[in-house]
Formats: structure tokens, sequence, C-alpha cells
């Protein structure tokens, strides 16, 4: 009787750690959906983001890196349009076929990043 008892407190209690759990993690999609998100001024809404460092030709990485109030960069809106320095068309990046975005940081440098190596997002762990 009491080990029935005993199992039966068990899985309540994990159930609800894991409604807990839940509450602090965000799936990938749900993610690269945030990450698009615009105020009213059409403006990128900042978010910060953890992800790990990855180089598969040198063999290097693991590193969690921190990125505080970044946007993500959007392709410009007129299909051939014309960079204002170079006279070369903006190329398509094939963001969804090499799982990679562009995000602007607060000091103004551009960095490219995998959407797979991401572990955090605004706080919140991030799952496939």
């Amino acid at each position: 009787m009491f080990f029935g008892v005993f199992w039966c407190v068990f899985y309540v209690f994990s159930v609800l750690f894991d409604i807990c759990a839940m509450e602090k993690t965000l799936f990938l999609s749900d993610v690269l959906t945030e990450m698009k998100k615009v105020d009213a001024r059409k403006n990128p809404v900042p978010f910060s983001l953890k992800i790990r460092s990855f180089n598969l030709q040198n063999k290097t990485g693991g590193k969690l890196i921190s990125y505080e109030e970044a946007v993500l960069l959007r392709p410009p809106a007129k299909k051939g349009a014309v960079r204002l320095a170079d006279e070369t068309p903006f190329k398509n990046p094939n963001h969804w076929e090499n799982r990679t975005r562009n995000i602007k940081l607060k000091n103004g440098e551009i960095k490219k990043i995998h959407i797979i190596f991401i572990e955090e997002f605004n706080g919140k762990k991030v799952v496939f």
C-alpha cells in the first residue's frame, strides 16, 4: 500500500516538474518566429541569444557565446536591390538550406549563426 502511494506522489511531482520545465523552454520554430518580430514602426525587436561555437574545418568550438540585444537582419524589400557602395546585387544566402541566420549586434557588427547551435533565447532554453 505504502509503495503504491509513494509512486502516485512521485508521479504527480514528476508531472509538475515537467510542466515547470516546459515553461522555461522554447521550440526552435518558435524562436525563429520570435526573431522575425517587428514593432509598430517596422523595426526589428531585439533579443538575446546564447549559442555554441563550432568550426568543422578547424575542428574547434564548444564555447558558449552570448549576444545581447541582437536583431535579425532582413533581406531587402525589393528584389534585385543594389548596394550603395558596390554595383553588385544582393545574392541569395540560402539561409533555409544552410540553417543559418544573419544577426546584427548592438555595436553594429554582423554575425552569421547556425540555428541548430542556439542554446538559449531570451533566457529560455531552446529544444528541437
